[in-house]
């Protein structure tokens, strides 16, 4: 392998394959980028055995090549170099950078351990809008489960069909569910699938600001082609729960309300809800005439009160929210004003958008004295 390549190109490509890096694993393999020297091109590759990403930068290759250097020590040592030209050679299995009077050997490993690419096969192919999707992603993702106790729940389950691609995500406590219109009709018949929320992270940092994406679903993998990035994730096993199916589908109690003031008196009034573990984030709501009030109290530190105008239709009610996932659902609102949605005080209520119908986040209440 010989070739030359501009150290900005070969920085932004390993910042973006050492998102795919193992940082923990017992195969020492996973722990470096696999560099292909190919025409006109470095391939750069990264796996953790879920999660594979490959980043393409121009290089003029005057030999072809490949070897798996160290991720991070690589990654480190391009980043502090500065720009300019940079070459790069190899010798057996071992790699010189060289640039001006800067001159690093760094040991390899033979390519041919490195884990194989792997191929999405034959399925749906959905494309999207590069916007679109980090839209939907945000609205989503931060609802996933971050524990393994119930493995599908840490994924996002999604679902495209003709021109429409659908993403729900609970953890047990709050549903997100989101859905957007796609560029062209889905090819290759209509999928469901549930992706990694690790993995809609990783494609959410790496989406283009502007442009088209394509997603491709085969039964085990999803792959994400993101401009000259490509990422390929297994897919959860198991069938995700019909969330959407348990929540109540009448609201007799509607609260419309300015969404920032909203979010806004929440976020102040957890800064005195009881700091005991039990009770901890817990807010208490009570729906009034004309009006949404807000408490919470410590018994070691104060309490505090939010008091909201707002438009009340139904009966009135007190219940009580563990202020971060009200905080969560608020945040994905884009609208100016929320409709606040409830039945009963132990049962799940509704937030969405006023004029927004393409997001709906539902939260269970918990039970206060």
């Amino acid at each position: 392998m010989r070739l030359v390549i501009d150290q900005a190109d070969l920085h932004a490509a390993l910042q973006v394959a050492i998102r795919g890096v193992a940082t923990r694993s017992t195969l020492p393999v996973l722990s470096g980028i696999l560099l292909v020297a190919e025409p006109e091109q470095l391939r750069l590759v990264a796996t953790d055995m879920e999660l594979t990403v490959e980043a393409l930068a121009p290089a003029r290759v005057q030999e072809e090549g490949a070897v798996v250097l160290p991720g991070r020590h690589l990654a480190e040592i391009v980043r502090r170099l500065p720009p300019g030209e940079v070459h790069l050679e190899l010798e057996g299995l071992r790699a010189r950078l060289i640039q001006e009077r800067s001159q690093f050997t760094i040991h390899g490993t033979d390519p041919g351990i490195f884990p194989a690419v792997p191929r999405v096969g034959a399925g749906t192919t959905v494309l999207f809008d590069n916007g679109a999707l980090r839209g939907l992603l945000r609205r989503t993702t931060f609802a996933v489960a971050t524990d393994d106790s119930r493995p599908i729940l840490t994924g996002v389950s999604f679902r495209a069909q003709g021109d429409r691609l659908e993403a729900v995500a609970t953890d047990g406590f709050r549903i997100a569910a989101c859905r957007m219109t796609l560029e062209r009709p889905v090819e290759g018949g209509a999928a469901a699938a549930v992706i990694p929320g690790r993995s809609l992270a990783e494609v959410a940092r790496l989406l283009p600001d502007e442009g088209i994406g394509r997603m491709l679903l085969d039964e085990t993998q999803a792959g994400f082609q993101l401009g000259e990035v490509r990422l390929i994730t297994r897919l959860l096993d198991g069938a995700y729960p019909d969330v959407l199916g348990l929540v109540p589908s009448e609201y007799p109690t509607r609260v419309r309300l300015p969404a920032r003031a909203f979010q806004e008196a929440c976020e102040r009034a957890a800064l005195l809800s009881d700091s005991r573990q039990a009770a901890r984030w817990v807010i208490r709501l009570s729906v009034e005439p004309g009006r949404l009030v807000i408490t919470a109290s410590d018994p070691e530190v104060g309490e505090a009160r939010e008091e909201i105008p707002a438009e009340v239709d139904g009966e009135g009610m007190v219940i009580g929210f563990n202020a971060r996932y009200l905080v969560d659902g608020l945040k994905a609102i884009e609208a100016e004003e929320v409709l606040f949605e409830l039945t009963e005080p132990l049962k799940a209520s509704r937030l969405r958008g006023v004029g927004e119908d393409e997001f709906v986040y539902i939260v269970l209440p918990v039970k206060i004295s």
